[in-house]
């Protein structure tokens, strides 16, 4: 497996980054920014190192090899010597023995979405989180003691701190003036060998007499980071942020083609509507025109309102018949107007009778027509015939005056 370590000492600091491999046993961490950490990320699994003090260590034994059951007992059997409470508590385990030890990495939640939300904006994805005392040089029969300190204060507040690495799952940090006091309360046997940045006369007593070897803080081995990777911080983790998932860049083919669909809609909307406008005006223009042809000295202001107002004289003058297709025009055009998915071809008179060739979507429109002639006018609507086809309905209309007995119908 190859590995790109990625350390975080500070969420302030740039990052420091190693590569290793099964061919690559071991490199030295290299400050590095975000992008040059992304050019040698391809083909790699990324291991984020985080700082010792976000994470506790410890273990338990549980007579129990089912991990779930382990999951749900393992945060009660340690809540006392938790400062947080254990509803925001992450709990990875790994049990090297059916019903022995099991190995317990903790961690707050929010500080571990905080630091996968710091990789995810710099264009990366964590596949394994360790603390820094899991990555550090280890020996078999040997103990790894590294001091660090933090540079980010005066000289004169620096307190040295050191992380002691026990085995491939245990570890510890402490304040350096405390490591006695630490190391005085261990129940582990002591070591052969230490590894230590540390000068032999600095070391605790109890240590002081093992035999030492030199270790490089900068130093890693693909053996020591590898062997702790079973007790993955990631392991059984949930993020408590509710990001979306939705793979956006996968939806983005489907958005192009709704905004053309949609675009096209509007398209077409606007073609309809011009084409209703237009038809509109064209029998504006054809009522303008039968009136100037009927009455050429009247003055035209509002022919369908004149038309009108000369159908009710005529309507006097004959007993409401009616011997022109004016005043019929007249009665009907409003209400031509609301019904602008009516388109009128042809305008016929014949026996008293309008004749109106139109064409509809549908029967049930043209009988909504008929209804609102026969309510809203004095004029009654007879389909006289239609022909339908796959998307219209072709119509012959017979519009006359509304006879006596069918206004008491209405």
């Amino acid at each position: 497996m190859q590995l790109l370590l990625i350390k975080i000492n500070s969420f302030g600091d740039n990052p420091e980054y190693a590569l290793l491999g099964k061919k690559q046993k071991e490199d030295r961490f290299t400050p590095g920014d975000w992008k040059k950490i992304r050019s040698v990320s391809r083909g790699r699994r990324v291991l984020l190192i985080i700082p010792n003090e976000d994470v506790v260590l410890t273990s338990v034994t549980i007579p129990s090899k089912n991990k779930k059951q382990l999951l749900q007992a393992i945060p009660f059997a340690l809540e006392d010597n938790l400062a947080e409470d254990i509803e925001e508590l992450h709990f990875a385990i790994f049990q090297e023995k059916p019903q022995g030890e099991t190995h317990v990495a903790v961690i707050n939640r929010d500080r571990l979405d905080d630091y996968l939300s710091l990789l995810k904006d710099n264009g990366l994805t964590a596949h394994f989180v360790l603390p820094q005392v899991l990555v550090q040089t280890i020996k078999k029969d040997a103990w790894s003691l590294l001091e660090s300190h933090d540079n980010s204060v005066s000289d004169s507040d620096n307190q040295a701190t050191v992380s002691v690495r026990l085995n491939k799952y245990a570890g510890f940090f402490s304040d350096k003036s405390l490591l006695e006091l630490f190391i005085q309360q261990l129940e582990e046997d002591k070591p052969e060998l230490l590894l230590s940045n540390i000068a032999a006369d600095e070391l605790p007593k109890e240590l002081q007499d093992i035999a030492l070897e030199a270790l490089d803080p900068a130093q890693v081995f693909y053996e020591s980071a590898n062997s702790a990777i079973d007790l993955n911080l990631l392991s059984g983790f949930v993020s408590n942020k509710k990001e979306s998932h939705i793979n956006w860049k996968a939806w983005r083919p489907a958005f192009v083609i709704a905004s053309m669909l949609l675009a096209t809609w509007i398209g077409i909307l606007g073609w309809q509507n011009t084409k209703l406008q237009k038809q509109r005006k064209q029998l504006d223009q054809s009522i303008n025109n039968l009136f100037t042809a009927t009455f050429p000295k009247s003055r035209i202001v509002d022919p369908a309102q004149q038309m009108a107002s000369k159908l009710n004289q005529l309507k006097k003058n004959a007993g409401g018949t009616v011997s022109s297709p004016l005043p019929l025009i007249a009665d009907i055009s409003p209400l031509l107007k609301e019904y602008k998915d009516l388109s009128l071809n042809e305008i016929r008179f014949k026996e008293n009778k309008l004749e109106l060739v139109v064409q509809s979507p549908n029967l049930s429109r043209l009988e909504t027509f008929k209804k609102d002639v026969l309510k809203k006018s004095n004029l009654q609507l007879e389909i006289s015939s239609s022909t339908t086809t796959a998307d219209k309905v072709e119509a012959i209309l017979l519009v006359s005056p509304l006879n006596e007995s069918n206004k008491e119908k209405a």
